[in-house]
């Protein structure tokens, strides 16, 4: 069983976001041969919290502008988001458990 999330404070929230955000980034940046290919990137996370049932939401979105000669696919950035939840649970489980 998982327990209860500590009370979070804007802070926290603060921190789970940029937490998130800088895991997209960087494994986004890993996913490409080279830097160059990425000409534009924006990743947005929203926070619900808390929610009606008094949890925790986290959505994230990635706009990206790549080189044409790029293999940065929407698959591999939706993986990159799959993945980048997964360490998050842990992050918070880690850290607001």
């Amino acid at each position: 069983m998982v327990s209860k999330l500590k009370e979070l404070s804007e802070d926290d929230l603060e921190d789970i976001s940029n937490f998130l955000s800088e895991t997209i980034v960087k494994k986004i940046s890993s996913s490409v041969k080279s830097q160059k290919e990425i000409l534009d990137m924006d990743v947005s996370i929203e926070i619900d919290y808390p929610n009606e049932k008094g949890e925790l939401d986290v959505w994230a979105s990635i706009e990206i502008d790549t080189d044409e000669l790029s293999d940065l696919s929407n698959e591999i950035i939706d993986e990159v988001i799959d993945e980048s939840y997964l360490e998050l649970d842990e992050y918070i489980d880690e850290n607001y458990r």
